[in-house]
């Protein structure tokens, strides 16, 4: 029995192309991809408080569509939460080493 490969997929052979950020580039990209997700988990913090006060004013009659929004809020901030320490232990480590 032959086993024929599968076709139509490109391989690997765009990565050799990729090109090496510089140092300058790689903080400016991570400084970029901080500060929007800052922004989106700011964006969701707010979209919930809206519906929430919506809700509590009577203009959303949907407490599904709220407890949703309350969630992704809330799991976005605990995400966020658990990023920030991740990087406090990694900065307190390299504190640590010697040189």
């Amino acid at each position: 029995m032959a086993v024929e490969g599968i076709s139509g997929l490109s391989g690997l052979n765009g990565i050799s192309s990729v090109k090496q950020a510089t140092p300058g580039e790689a903080q400016a990209s991570f400084t970029e991809s901080l500060k929007a997700a800052i922004e989106s988990l700011n964006e969701t913090q707010q979209a919930s408080d809206k519906m929430t006060e919506a809700m509590a004013a009577g203009e959303v009659t949907n407490l599904h569509d709220v407890m949703i929004a309350s969630q992704k809020a809330s799991v976005a901030m605990d995400a966020a939460v658990q990023v920030q320490r991740k990087a406090i232990d990694a900065y307190t480590e390299m504190m640590r080493m010697s040189m």
